[in-house]
């Protein structure tokens, strides 16, 4: 996941370094450092983009954790896990399924919700890919 990171970053930064921006070139020729530049000016452009990738990130981390948990292989059974406690209901799914079900609840809410947060903050931040509310179009 990490190099996925980096790239965003690198072509991001290249993409707004490219981008003329009126007071970036304005910030230059008063004399500001490159330092400057980047700590004032490029990096407030990428929290959107870095924010909508861990956003996005979320559930496959909660999948991958909880999908390790359930097979034994992540935490173990003293500590909880939701992996470990699906792992738990899952010995009783022909007497009980409804405990499979329960406890398979909070791993399916937290990765929709995660990606529905991850979905709101692209189309808030991102002013390219939000939809044109107007009345006018068809």
């Amino acid at each position: 996941m990490v190099p996925g990171y980096f790239r965003v970053v690198r072509s991001q930064t290249r993409v707004l370094k490219r981008m003329e921006y009126i007071y970036i070139v304005a910030v230059r020729a008063m004399g500001a450092s490159p330092v400057s530049v980047v700590v004032r000016h490029l990096i407030p452009n990428l929290t959107g983009t870095l924010l909508v990738m861990v956003a996005m990130d979320i559930p496959a981390v909660i999948a991958i954790k909880s999908g390790l948990s359930f097979l034994g292989q992540g935490i173990q059974p003293p500590d909880a896990s939701w992996g470990t406690v699906l792992n738990g209901g899952y010995s009783y799914i022909c007497q009980a399924p409804h405990i499979v079900i329960v406890a398979g609840m909070p791993i399916v809410l937290a990765t929709l919700g995660f990606t529905f947060l991850g979905e709101a903050l692209r189309d808030a931040l991102d002013p390219l890919t939000a939809t044109h509310t107007g009345g006018d179009r068809a």
